[in-house]
């Protein structure tokens, strides 16, 4: 569905699931040492950080895509 109007959601996914990972290693390290407060904190902050990731990636996708759309456009 998506495909159709440009946006692939791989990267999208892959993040969800590699902070889905993630949970389990914050659960059984951060939550012994220092509480629930912040095993949230870190889970959140994890969560951000790999959304962050995805979106810079995405974004230099969609920039290389126009860049070459626009180039093609100029040649004509």
């Amino acid at each position: 569905m998506f495909r159709r109007i440009g946006f692939h959601s791989e990267e999208m996914a892959l993040a969800l699931f590699l902070w889905l990972c993630s949970l389990p290693l914050v659960a059984f390290i951060v939550m012994p040492l220092f509480g629930r407060t912040v095993a949230a904190i870190v889970a959140l902050a994890l969560f951000f950080m790999a959304m962050a990731i995805c979106w810079g990636i995405c974004t230099w996708k969609i920039a290389k895509v126009v860049s070459s759309t626009n180039s093609l456009d100029e040649r004509r």
